[in-house]
């Protein structure tokens, strides 16, 4: 039975699930970011991960940048230098894609 839009429910779907996928992009890359500290040179162990999670979608990649910049807590100056190196890594993933 079509649905009363005229949208099929995966199409109404995406937007969510793209959100939903950068969001956990977003969350990984402050996991791995964290990770680092004391130990880079698992940096580009930590960029494979992202780039296995990104599947080479730009889209993705941008909006889990966003949400790391979302997330950021404006007094904290530890969280501010945490949520750079997670969008160091969010950004060379990108520009290696």
């Amino acid at each position: 039975m079509p649905s009363p839009t005229g949208f099929s429910w995966p199409e109404a779907m995406r937007p969510l699930e793209i959100r939903r996928r950068a969001r956990v992009v977003a969350s990984l890359a402050e996991y791995l970011a964290e990770d680092l500290h004391g130990d880079p040179d698992r940096a580009l162990q930590a960029m494979a991960s992202l780039a296995d999670w990104c599947d080479g979608d730009p889209e993705l990649l941008a909006r889990a940048r966003t949400d790391v910049l979302r997330d950021t807590p404006r007094a904290h100056v530890a969280a501010v230098k945490h949520t750079y190196d997670a969008l160091q890594l969010l950004d060379l993933v990108a520009q290696a894609s």
